[in-house]
């Protein structure tokens, strides 16, 4: 059987949302599967996502053309 160790924080919250959904089933499948790591020390630094939404081509793309087909749905040209 496969263990996962976890931060007790995380853990808490998963019981929690799962509680909140009505889900006692999942609740005690999580507890024998999940342990809390209390040797565990979160990361100091946390690595910047160098991905923006508002980057790329999709924002710039608006000069497209689409036709109609005789059902009314449209697709580009």
């Amino acid at each position: 059987m496969l263990y996962y160790k976890m931060d007790q924080g995380y853990y808490e919250e998963i019981i929690s949302t799962l509680a909140k959904c009505g889900r006692p089933d999942l609740i005690q499948e999580f507890k024998d599967h999940v342990k809390v790591d209390k040797d565990y020390k979160p990361p100091k630094f946390v690595k910047k996502d160098k991905y923006s939404d508002s980057e790329g081509s999709a924002t710039s793309e608006s000069d497209y053309e689409v036709e109609v087909d005789e059902n009314g749905f449209q697709s580009l040209k």
